[in-house]
């Protein structure tokens, strides 16, 4: 191995650890605003959608797909029974449960770590890069199906928890401040 392959594998350790960081730090208490809901479902509808036109001739990415969607939106019922819904004079506010969160999304990332390392490796040792398209390997559409569909699936219970809350009315020392 050279220094240079020597020092990427040394530094993913680190990558991984600040990506995870990063994403338990984005989990914490959010204030519920209905319209990113809407859009983060509208989004990944989209995506999916997207892949799924592009894996239909491909039956083993197809099961993927549906296989990813079918946990990522059981994973995100689970996750909605696990949050902490918050009603207040300032706002609606939940606390997704961490472990689901991070566990789906440093799944999809270790995914594209490994795929990126794959592909250093080719590049630097010199061999062709495969004919094979990235989003046709069931490897790749899996977790990022199962992503997809624990978000989707989250942020869609999340706007329907908050159209059926009524918001709580601010005491009258709140009107004056």
């Amino acid at each position: 191995m050279e220094i240079t392959t020597i020092i990427l594998l040394l530094l993913v350790p680190l990558l991984v650890w600040r990506i995870y960081s990063r994403l338990k730090a984005a989990m914490g208490r959010s204030q519920s605003i209905l319209w990113r809901h809407y859009a983060v479902v509208l989004l990944l509808a989209a995506l999916v959608g997207g892949l799924a036109a592009k894996v239909l001739d491909s039956p083993l990415a197809l099961g993927a797909l549906v296989l990813g969607l079918a946990g990522g939106i059981a994973l995100g019922l689970r996750n909605m029974r696990l949050s902490r819904l918050e009603n207040t004079p300032e706002g609606y506010f939940y606390t997704p449960n961490l472990r689901l969160g991070v566990l789906v999304s440093m799944l999809f990332i270790a995914r594209l770590l490994y795929r990126g390392f794959e592909l250093y490796l080719q590049m630097h040792n010199g061999t062709p890069l495969p004919p094979e398209e990235f989003h046709r390997n069931p490897l790749t559409v899996l977790p990022f199906c199962l992503l997809a569909g624990f978000f989707g699936s989250y942020h869609l219970l999340l706007a329907r928890w908050q159209r059926g809350q009524q918001p709580v009315p601010r005491g009258p020392l709140d009107r004056l401040l």
